[in-house]
């Protein structure tokens, strides 16, 4: 079992890596085969993701009065559809939560990407100009790479062991006030987590009857038993 220690030596080893740049971090639940966007996912990299996104984009705009191009991708990413962005985040605890999320038998990773002139042209990095409460909880970041994914050189990758996942999950929401609470607090995400919400509200009312049923079975039974005698 990872203890407390373990989880500050690994905070402790992002800061040390981006201490001397303008980095902003990305966490993932497992190790993918590329840091890549969800349309380039569900393309399996047949096509020209780009292309493909400036279609879809044609087409939603009958779905909303938004003009920004870019705010729709926003807001599509947001409702977790198909597009070529991908989240990043400005803050390495949030990072953290993602890479814990998920399995917890497997290892996560965090993302570095430093925004040298060069990076931030071949990938656009860019924040949402009216962003939805969730992407500012999250801090949020977009990359959007022009072939699907970021090249392995780009970026810089640290691991997170899986036993570090539930000591520092527990880490970031007692001193950093990081949880799924805080990090999806908007109605999709209680929509997301929906069935915990829904064993959680079955506990509880369950713990509020049952003392009354008992109440009530046991009244039943003594007026029962004043009837026969």
């Amino acid at each position: 079992m990872k203890s407390l220690s373990d989880v500050f030596q690994k905070l402790q080893e992002i800061a040390a890596e981006s201490a001397d740049g303008d980095f902003i971090f990305r966490g993932e639940p497992q190790h993918y085969e590329k840091v890549s966007s969800s349309l380039w996912r569900e393309c399996q990299g047949n096509f020209d993701v780009e292309a493909i996104q400036k279609k879809m984009l044609e087409e939603s705009k009958n779905y909303t009065a938004e003009k920004d191009e870019f705010e729709i991708l926003t807001e599509l990413q947001h409702f977790e559809g198909y597009t070529n962005l991908i989240d990043f985040t400005t803050d390495s605890h949030i990072a953290h939560f993602f890479a814990c999320g998920g399995p917890l038998g497997e290892p996560g990773r965090i993302i570095l990407l430093e925004r040298t002139e060069e990076i931030k042209r071949e990938y656009q990095i860019e924040k949402p100009r009216n962003p939805q409460n969730r992407i500012i909880a999250q801090k949020s970041i977009f990359v959007r790479p022009p072939k699907g994914f970021i090249e392995p050189e780009h970026f810089v990758e640290v691991n997170i062991p899986e036993l570090l996942k539930e000591p520092m999950l527990d880490h970031l929401q007692k001193q950093h006030d990081i949880s799924t609470q805080t990090v999806y607090n908007d109605l999709h995400g209680f929509i997301r987590n929906q069935n915990t919400h829904l064993k959680e509200c079955i506990e509880v009312y369950n713990a509020e009857t049952e003392p009354k049923k008992d109440v009530f079975q046991i009244e039943s039974s003594q007026s029962s038993g004043e009837k026969e005698t």
